[in-house]
């Protein structure tokens, strides 16, 4: 009797034992999926500024090549400014000879004149030379004023052109200053970009193995669960094939997916484009035994089918039924959404059998 006792004693500190154990377990895969929700948005928050970057640095990037192609405008336009000014500069140093050449020749001619008229009144020299030597200088006075006016003009075309000529080098001071500007920009946006890339980098890694530790944590809990006694007789669902919980085009399938920077990850189930709204139907009978947000899964739906067989649907925007909830095979469950590390609006469904995630394609009607 006593060894009988004693060995009722051990089976129900066994039981005790495992019953803690699992109650632990399940604490520790709540918080992992708590983790990998926080995890996920971070990997969304880190794509979403690293767009954002890339998107400014393109649209700094064509600043830069509107601030190159003024420049060169302004190069091209200040080299024809400059050379106009020379040609200028030139002919205003070519008319001032002239002026300085003919006002020696007035000079001369007015020296001439007082001696002739010095000569008329000595030696009575003829009246009509007298006369035609003062028409003479006087034709000389007139081209001094003719080529005084022109000196005038292009002094003050000069004076014009210089004016342009400061213009055009304080434009290109400015864009020159501006494509400093963007390409400094264009560096440090570079640089964010790049610690973005290995943040996300960094991050995915995580989420990787969040979702890799939460596997291994359901796999015990589920022989955790086994060791309890919970073993599941076989089963049959109401009719040959479970029905779709909606109708759309597979994004994602069940099994191994390749992602990027050379990681892979198990999908447990299949995901299903579904606009936002779209009634979610339950796959078969069953009893609702979850109904509210969970971790990465968002707000989630799972249904006891009986007999070790469970379906899940996540990502749902709103739940129509609760916990205990008794459904029927094609009724209206919920309306997909974007919740959870939902990327865009679709439901992840899933089909388990005794806690293990099973292909559910060939279940499907």
């Amino acid at each position: 009797m006593p060894r009988k006792c004693l060995i009722i004693l051990l089976c129900a500190f066994f039981t005790l034992c495992y019953a803690d154990e699992l109650e632990d377990k399940m604490r520790q895969l709540r918080e992992m999926q708590r983790q990998l929700e926080s995890t996920e948005q971070k990997v969304k928050q880190t794509q979403t500024k690293k767009q954002q970057t890339e998107s400014e640095i393109k649209r700094t990037a064509s600043l830069k090549q509107r601030t190159e192609k003024n420049l060169q405008k302004l190069k091209t336009e200040e080299k024809i400014v400059q050379d106009s000014l020379k040609s200028v500069q030139q002919r205003i140093a070519v008319t001032e000879m002239r002026l300085q050449d003919m006002h020696r020749e007035q000079n001369a001619e007015l020296d001439l004149l007082l001696r002739v008229d010095k000569s008329y009144k000595k030696l009575n020299i003829n009246h009509r030379d007298q006369r035609l030597l003062k028409d003479f200088i006087q034709g000389t006075r007139q081209k001094i004023d003719i080529l005084s006016g022109y000196k005038i003009a292009l002094t003050q075309v000069q004076e014009l052109h210089k004016a342009h000529a400061t213009k055009v080098s304080r434009g290109m001071r400015e864009e020159s200053s501006k494509k400093s500007s963007y390409e400094k920009q264009i560096k440090t946006l570079s640089s964010q970009s790049q610690k973005l890339t290995e943040e996300q980098k960094r991050l995915q890694a995580q989420v990787e193995k969040l979702k890799k530790d939460s596997a291994e944590l359901e796999g015990l809990i589920a022989q955790l669960m086994k060791q309890q006694g919970k073993e599941p007789p076989s089963y049959q669902f109401t009719g040959k094939k479970i029905s779709w919980p909606l109708r759309g085009k597979i994004i994602r399938s069940f099994g191994q997916e390749t992602r990027g920077y050379g990681t892979s990850v198990v999908s447990n189930g299949i995901d299903i484009a579904a606009k936002e709204g779209t009634k979610v139907v339950a796959a078969d009978d069953g009893e609702v035994i979850f109904a509210d947000r969970y971790g990465g899964q968002g707000k989630l739906i799972i249904i006891d089918h009986k007999n070790g067989f469970f379906t899940l649907y996540a990502y749902n925007s709103e739940l129509l039924v609760s916990r205990g909830t008794k459904v029927k095979r094609g009724q209206t469950i919920a309306k997909s959404g974007m919740t959870g590390s939902a990327s865009e609006p679709s439901l992840h469904f899933e089909l388990r059998k005794d806690g293990k995630a099973i292909n559910p394609i060939p279940y499907l009607e």
